[in-house]
């Protein structure tokens, strides 16, 4: 940063040069000259509404506010931000040299190169250090617009407003985004000693309640970085016993696994990530939220999908009625993260198969057997709907979509991959939620089995919820559309927030939920971020 060139120079003269008496004047006058060449126009208007008067140094060193802006930084760490990207050593330094020897220069310097840290660290908190357009995820969500004008808020602080009031006013209103920057706060005001826990786990199988393994010790010493009543019993360690069990269970219900108490292969690889994992998942996850508009809103009803918990949540008032495991895109297509409006449901849908899937699976299935079109009950129509024999096309022949001016749809049934009811949000990504026939990948710890769109479990029960208000539309009235042979579209009375998240750890109760980051968006941002990930991050 430019200014920061003037720290190391202003060291060096203030050895040299005489004491002197500076005056306020003084400085806003160098302040004056200075900022002209500057192009942070936030900067410059801030100084020119302020008469060029410093806003955090004054004769012998710094202001109150100065002050405060440095003892505030010192609990930026626990918004997953660094310190020193806002107030350097050599800034300290020249902080220390400023109230041994006055230099109206230095502390023009200084002023203004502490408001220019102000400013960036006022839109980091804000809206976030990284842009998601610049990684590689599937981000498709506008990142949130600034919440205040930044110059404004550092004319309050020159008017005197406290810097810690300030700071808590660029954070994210979400309450989400408080509860995590708590357990980051913990858990670096405490961390847990390692040294013992770092044993990676690895053995085939899996171990039941009352079973010795040799591995028992290490998952002890592990779990007791989760729960700190956990007994290190001397005799018969190696023991699965039963006081353990409960244990296993929360460690399993915390992390989106199947709570069975069964020690497998899913728990050991939720078990190995370390405290350091953890943090750097805090500090991603905090970063993510300042990207976010605030979806906590309650003015809309609300319907929530966060993709790694693969969990819906329906909100009505501010209240959860309704939750239902889902199944979301594999890994190579993946359900991107973006906001729309639910407008209205499909009764017995008809399936068009998207073009990814068409190619890849159905067109090389019907190579090798024309029958697959009749035993999925699927239909070959042209462009206007007009249904075409599938004996007239020489399906050996097709190569690309120029050879096919058809589309391939699946009538309604129950072996439909859409089910007997789909909710529609229209967006750019022919993304929406729906029914499955596929019933037991529901129970699967983790379900990534969709070709991007989010199939629930719980179609029914928020059918019913969505048209509860609506004339005509009883359970018998919904049970009867979900089993039609042709589509009927229903429109909503009001349309339905769709908030699409990807939110990999929480506070649930006084501990962390944590999920695996199935995307590696978390890897990914905290790449971008400089954080560490080890190679058992999960």
């Amino acid at each position: 940063m430019k200014f920061r060139i003037f720290s190391f120079i202003a060291i060096t003269t203030l050895i040299f040069s005489c004491e002197q008496k500076t005056t306020q004047t003084e400085i806003a006058d160098i302040i004056e000259s200075r900022i002209k060449d500057i192009g942070n126009e936030s900067l410059v208007n801030a100084y020119i509404e302020n008469d060029f008067k410093p806003i955090w140094v004054q004769r012998g060193g710094m202001k109150a506010q100065g002050e405060n802006f440095v003892e505030a930084l010192e609990e930026i760490e626990f918004d997953g931000l660094e310190k020193t990207d806002y107030f350097t050593k050599e800034q300290s330094l020249l902080v220390d040299e400023l109230r041994k020897s006055e230099d109206a220069a230095a502390l023009a310097d200084l002023d203004i190169e502490l408001s220019t840290s102000f400013l960036t660290l006022a839109s980091d908190l804000n809206i976030g250090k990284v842009d998601p357009s610049k990684i590689n995820i599937e981000w498709k969500m506008e990142r949130k617009s600034p919440t205040v004008e930044y110059q404004e808020v550092l004319l309050s602080i020159a008017q005197g407003e406290s810097v810690s009031d300030v700071l808590n006013e660029l954070r994210p209103e979400n309450p989400r985004y408080q509860e995590l920057r708590t357990i980051l706060e913990e858990l670096i005001s405490n961390p847990v000693k390692e040294t013992e826990t770092q044993t990676v786990l690895s053995f085939e199988g899996k171990i039941e309640p009352g079973v010795t393994h040799n591995a028992i010790p290490i998952i002890r010493q592990k779990l007791s970085m989760w729960d700190s009543e956990i007994s290190r019993p001397e005799e018969d360690a190696k023991i699965y016993s039963e006081e353990l069990v409960p244990v296993v269970k929360d460690f399993q219900k915390r992390h989106g696994l199947i709570d069975d108490g069964i020690i497998g292969e899913d728990f050991i690889e939720a078990i190995n990530y370390s405290q350091s994992d953890l943090i750097t998942k805090l500090k991603v996850n905090l970063e993510r939220m300042r990207w976010l508009p605030d979806f906590t809103d309650t003015e809309k009803n609300k319907v929530i999908v966060n993709i790694p918990d693969y969990r819906f949540f329906y909100i009505q008032g501010g209240d959860t009625i309704l939750t239902s495991r889902v199944v979301v895109g594999k890994d190579y297509r993946q359900t991107p993260v973006f906001q729309s409006e639910m407008t209205y449901l499909v009764f017995s849908p008809t399936w068009t198969l998207p073009e990814t899937i068409l190619w890849e699976d159905a067109i090389p299935s019907i190579q090798k057997d024309l029958g697959y079109l009749a035993e999925n009950n699927m239909k070959v129509l042209d462009f206007d709907e007009n249904e075409v024999n599938p004996k007239k096309i020489d399906w050996d022949k097709l190569e690309d979509k120029e050879d096919f001016p058809y589309m391939i749809r699946q009538s309604p049934g129950l072996e439909n991959p859409l089910g007997q009811v789909k909710f529609m949000f229209p967006n750019d990504y022919s993304i929406y939620i729906h029914d499955s026939p596929a019933k037991s990948l529901f129970s699967v710890d983790e379900r990534t089995f969709s070709s991007g769109c989010i199939r629930m479990e719980k179609p029914l029960e928020f059918a019913t919820l969505l048209l509860e208000e609506k004339e005509g539309w009883d359970e018998e009235e919904i049970s009867e559309s979900m089993n039609l042979e042709e589509e009927k579209n229903v429109s909503l009375e009001e349309s339905q927030e769709v908030w699409i998240l990807y939110l990999s750890v929480w506070k649930n109760g006084n501990q962390p939920d944590v999920r695996k980051d199935i995307y590696g968006m978390d890897k990914k941002l905290a790449e971008a971020m400089n954080l560490p990930v080890s190679k058992y991050f999960l």
